[in-house]
């Protein structure tokens, strides 16, 4: 089972929105939809965060097929560093068009 599975698993047992979750564990409401979408991992802070509020160790997510060990990648691979969008550089490749000026420059 994923994490997102077994996170609506317990939610669905407790009774809970997503929101009512949110507002119970501290965890913001657009990180806990997309934990439950799949579309994020949570940080090992947010799964006890949840767990308190559902009632559960956090080793009941122990089992989810999705879940890695800290420090680890995907394949068991070293971590890549920071996330997000890479840095675009200074340079940029020469274009065709004519720069235009700024509005400063303009007056």
């Amino acid at each position: 089972m994923t994490f997102a599975g077994k996170l609506r698993e317990l939610r669905d047992a407790k009774g809970l929105s997503e929101a009512k979750l949110a507002e119970a564990s501290g965890v913001a409401f657009g990180a806990l939809h997309f934990y439950g979408l799949g579309r994020r991992k949570p940080s090992f802070a947010a799964v006890v965060k949840l767990a308190k509020a559902l009632g559960v160790d956090c080793t009941a997510f122990a089992d989810c097929d999705d879940i890695v060990a800290d420090g680890a990648g995907q394949d068991g691979e070293a971590p890549r560093g920071k996330r997000g969008r890479p840095r675009k550089t200074k340079e940029a490749p020469p274009s065709d068009q004519p720069k235009r000026p700024r509005k400063s420059e303009g007056k």
